[in-house]
């Protein structure tokens, strides 16, 4: 059926130690670890041999003990005693100076900034406004000599779109390639431009025609495409005389007149002033006092249709 059990092979203990001429006695006076050791018995017996020898190695003792044995711990420390409360007194005179400091860097670190705000303030107004003094009564009496006007040098600020088209994909603005940002000068409104002739003065006049109009004047009346235009601020003025042949207005100008039409050199004798000649809207009006306010920006109307005369 099977093989016959064999009978169990007897086991020996291998030999756990080195020679004992290879190890030598470690320093053991009081017989601490020697006490009760069995010697190790010689090869071939049946008895398992003697651990003695893994104590009297001293690399094997444990770091806290010593050949006497455990040392004693050490005795704790005493604990610190607290420190007697100092009787109350005046405050140091440091913390009073270094609080005075603080305060004063403050205040210095303010009026700092005020200053620095103030001034961007200001750099960024006169950039935007401009100040500008009426010489000569052609603009009475809207406008008189020695009146000081603020100027938005702003209002007609203009855009190229072709320049940006350039960094923008698929983006085809078309003409014209520049655009005004708030929109260009309008019908009505008083303007300071440079002299088209390029003489170092300015003048100030009131836009009458847009590009692409063509004006007209007739016995004083202007006649903007053929229609009459209707200016409410010549009220009280002297009555406008002359005539004028149509004049078509380019494109980029416009065409300027002085309320006081009677003695004005305007557009009637510059042409058309071109768009980059223009420096800005007249805001407000700030001296003399009781002429203080925004500027006498005023849109004229169209008369009504003339009725076709009867054949």
């Amino acid at each position: 059926m099977g093989e016959a059990p064999q009978p169990q092979r007897r086991l020996s203990w291998p030999a756990l130690s080195p020679d004992h001429d290879s190890v030598p006695d470690a320093a053991d006076p009081e017989g601490t670890w020697r006490a009760g050791a069995a010697q190790r018995e010689p090869a071939g017996s049946e008895a398992p041999p003697s651990f003695d020898w893994l104590f009297r190695d001293p690399r094997r003792w444990a770091p806290q003990h010593g050949p006497a044995g455990r040392e004693p711990p050490p005795a704790p420390a005493p604990l610190p005693l607290p420190r007697p409360a100092e009787p109350a007194g005046p405050p140091a005179a440091a913390p009073e100076a270094a609080g005075r400091r603080a305060r004063l860097g403050a205040v210095a670190r303010e009026i700092l900034e005020t200053v620095l705000l103030a001034l961007l303030v200001f750099l960024a107004v006169r950039a935007s406004i401009q100040h500008y003094r009426v010489d000569g009564s052609s603009m009475a009496p809207t406008l008189e000599d020695g009146e000081f006007l603020l100027v938005n040098s702003l209002a007609y600020s203009r855009v190229d779109v072709a320049a940006l088209a350039r960094w923008v994909p698929g983006w085809e603005p078309g003409p014209p390639a520049e655009r005004y940002l708030f929109g260009g000068p309008q019908r009505g409104d008083i303007v300071v431009f440079h002299h088209p002739s390029g003489v170092h003065r300015d003048l100030v006049k009131r836009v009458i025609g847009l590009p692409g109009e063509t004006v007209e004047i007739r016995q004083g009346t202007v006649y903007i495409d053929g229609r009459a235009l209707v200016e409410p601020y010549l009220a009280g003025g002297e009555p406008a005389v002359g005539d004028m042949a149509p004049v078509r207005i380019p494109a980029d100008a416009y065409f300027v007149m002085g309320d006081n039409r009677n003695h004005s050199q305007d557009s009637r004798v510059l042409g058309p002033i071109p768009a980059d000649r223009i420096v800005g809207k007249a805001l407000i009006t700030w001296w003399p006092r009781d002429r203080f306010g925004p500027a006498p920006n005023e849109t004229p109307r169209f008369a009504a249709a003339e009725a076709p005369a009867p054949e």
